[in-house]
């Protein structure tokens, strides 16, 4: 494999190195054409894990490597994978970012438009969501088994599961006595990032419902304040939401009639409410495609990796399931055979509804080549696909197929 000639040299390692990650998620090996040391996610991101695989430099991009993701229930900072489509151009460290003098506004439809300091925040009670936070893109490579798609080519690892704890929307609006004009359906978040020339500041539209009952003014993640890599000083959240919707560094918040039209809400970050063909042209628009709003049921093995090469006996796969938190997950199946049998692997429950179920199951497996599938179902009945393609779209986002991993067991 080998990089375009015109390229930096430090251009050529970023490139090699997403290659790299997208052919191992398909189960192709690649080796590098060259010997100098990768630049670590630790060099380019303060506090970051150097373990962290770099898809872009800036804005940052990083994904955990799967298996790191088995070992603790809540995700720790340094291991939390990154996805920026802009960046500001001081929030490249796990340290926190300056409340006092960050202001956000409070705008549109509304009686009484104003713009506050976020410092007043801190003073208010705090609520703490355990959630998973999950790129929207998240295992796009896998989409690959049918046409390859745009976009950052994920692996597994573009997840996380965190707490986020900060002041509820609702009790944001109380403070400020905000009253929302009744033609108001839709809450457009804005974040501060530093746009390039040309471009405007990243925003999205969630259903002003949905955000009156979920959405928190984060200001802390995992405990610590929160990091400016991370959306630092004040990011909006939504449980159960993609997590492109939970917009950083946030500015302004909006009460209007419909979505916005800011090119992140369409044509990005939608997919088509009618099936397509693998391949097939297809440009968003508000009227024949959905947004990325709420997670669809996911099961991901952690443990073993692709292709992993196993000893005879029994081994013990473990991973994690969740949903867009509104209904518990009923079950997780296991297949050692690519789908002839099943067997219920063990389920720890989170006590939060939006937070990862940690599953285990040990499978006796015969010797050489097998595939491991599994599949969870919550008690609404929503369950994954057998074919995640049939879901493909051009942009690569909500892969949610049963999970399928190939194993050479000796």
């Amino acid at each position: 494999m080998k990089a375009p000639p015109h390229l930096t040299a430090l251009d050529r390692r970023r490139f090699l190195k997403s290659a790299s990650i997208a052919l191992a998620a398909t189960g192709v090996r690649a080796r590098p054409a060259w010997s100098m040391p990768l630049v670590s996610a630790a060099d380019l991101v303060t506090g970051k894990d150097p373990r962290l695989a770099i898809h872009t430099a800036r804005p940052a991009v990083f994904e955990t490597p799967a298996a790191l993701l088995a070992a603790e229930q809540v995700t720790p900072l340094p291991l939390v994978f990154v996805r920026n489509s802009q960046q500001p151009a001081d929030a490249a460290t796990l340290a926190a970012a300056k409340l006092a003098g960050w202001k956000i506004e409070l705008a549109a439809l509304v009686e009484n438009p104003q713009a506050f300091d976020a410092a007043v925040l801190a003073d208010l009670p705090q609520v703490e969501r355990e959630m998973v936070l999950q790129c929207s893109g998240n295992s796009r490579s896998l989409f690959a088994h049918s046409v390859v798609t745009k976009g950052t080519p994920w692996g597994r690892g573009g997840m996380a599961n965190v707490r986020f704890a900060g002041v509820p929307l609702a009790a944001v609006l109380e403070r400020f006595g905000l009253k929302i004009k009744p033609e108001a359906k839709y809450l457009t978040a804005e974040g501060r990032d530093d746009p390039a020339p040309g471009e405007q500041d990243f925003e999205h539209s969630i259903p002003l419902a949905e955000a009156l009952k979920k959405s928190l003014l984060a200001l802390r993640m995992n405990g610590q304040p929160l990091p400016a890599i991370h959306g630092g000083p004040v990011r909006l959240v939504t449980p159960g939401f993609y997590g492109t919707m939970h917009v950083k560094w946030l500015s302004s918040l909006r009460f209007e009639a419909g979505e916005s039209e800011h090119t992140s809400q369409v044509p990005h970050y939608r997919t088509p409410l009618e099936p397509i063909a693998p391949g097939q042209k297809f440009t968003a628009t508000l009227a024949n495609s959905e947004p990325n709003w709420r997670m669809k049921i996911k099961c991901v093995v952690l443990s073993p990796g692709p292709d992993a090469t196993l000893s005879a006996g029994s081994t013990t796969f473990q991973g994690v399931a969740f949903n867009d938190g509104e209904a518990r997950i009923a079950k997780v199946l296991v297949s050692p055979d690519a789908g002839r049998t099943w067997q219920a692997a063990e389920l720890d429950v989170p006590a939060s509804p939006y937070a990862w179920y940690r599953w285990h199951a040990a499978l006796k497996l015969p010797p050489g080549k097998q595939q491991v599938w599994a599949m969870a179902i919550d008690e609404l009945g929503r369950g994954q696909p057998m074919d995640g393609a049939i879901h493909w779209n051009p942009q690569g986002y909500t892969w949610n197929g049963v999970e399928k991993i190939s194993v050479t067991v000796g």
